[in-house]
Order: C-alpha cells, then sequence, then structure tokens
C-alpha cells in the first residue's frame, strides 16, 4: 500500500513541477527514442499512403482507359496524362521512403558539440541509448540500497 502512495505522490510532483525526479540522462534517453519514432513513423506513413494513393491512381486509371475503349474515343486524354502524372509523383513517393539509407539515417548518431561520455560508448545510437539506461537504472539502485543501509544503521543506533 506504501508503493501506491508512493506512485501517486511522484506523479503528483511531476505533474506540478516540483523537483525532477527523473534524472537527466533518462530525459535525453526519452527525447531520442521519441524522435527516432517519429522518423520511423513518418517513413512509415510514407509508403503506406502512397502505396494506396497509387493502387487507387491505378485502378482509376485503368476504369478511365476502358471506357475510351469502349466509347471509341482517344485512349490519352489530359485526364488520363493527369493521373500519369499523379502515379509518377507516388512511385517517386515510394521509392524516397523505401530507401535503405533513410532508414539507415534514423539510427546514426547525431554529431553534438558536447564530448563524449566517460564510459566511451563505441556502438550504435541505440546501443549507447540503452547503455545509458541501464547504467543509469543500476545508479538508482546503489542509491537505493545505501539509503537503506544507512536507514536501518540509524535504527539500530537508537
Amino acid at each position: 500500500m506504501s508503493e501506491l502512495f508512493k506512485l501517486a505522490e511522484f506523479f503528483l510532483k511531476y505533474f506540478m513541477g516540483q523537483g525532477n525526479l527523473i534524472g537527466e540522462k533518462s530525459l535525453e534517453i526519452s527525447a531520442e527514442i521519441l524522435n527516432q519514432l517519429r522518423r520511423i513513423l513518418i517513413l512509415t506513413v510514407l509508403t503506406l499512403g502512397s502505396l494506396a494513393l497509387f493502387c487507387l491512381g491505378m485502378s482509376y486509371l485503368i476504369e478511365r482507359l476502358l471506357n475510351n475503349l469502349d466509347n471509341g474515343t482517344v485512349i490519352f486524354t489530359p485526364s488520363i496524362w493527369f493521373i500519369f502524372a499523379f502515379l509518377a509523383v507516388c512511385v517517386g513517393i515510394m521509392i524516397y521512403a523505401t530507401n535503405k539509407n533513410k532508414w539507415l539515417d534514423i539510427f546514426k548518431m547525431e554529431k553534438k558539440a558536447k564530448p563524449q561520455s566517460a564510459s566511451g560508448f563505441q556502438g550504435s545510437q541505440l546501443e549507447s541509448v540503452v547503455s545509458l539506461l541501464i547504467l543509469d537504472f543500476i545508479k538508482e539502485r546503489e542509491l537505493s540500497r545505501e539509503n537503506k543501509k544507512n536507514k536501518l544503521s540509524e535504527d539500530i543506533d537508537e
């Protein structure tokens, strides 16, 4: 039950802006993960959207061509050329969104003016983010153990 109160107190303090209970490194890690997810989501939406519009454009193009053939009129009207241009734009967007380099650029380390951390991560950006998160968790656990140890020694002394 006391853990529930501690959790409620944490959220209350966090939303009221009293005390920063989340470490600075944790906030940086969260921001970087959200930034990468945003990039992935944008590329995914571009790919799926252009694919859906391409399919709709192709079905409309086929329908227009077949109607023109049935009526015996000119096959290539301005509306059909417009559909071709629309399909070309959709193909261009799909090529851009599915480009391997665009997807690999999401996880590349951005160069910052800050010096590299003391632990010297040489891996990819995602590996360094996970490592920082684990190190932050370990430090928090060590501090909580130390606090418990100090509290027990104070209780014994009394």
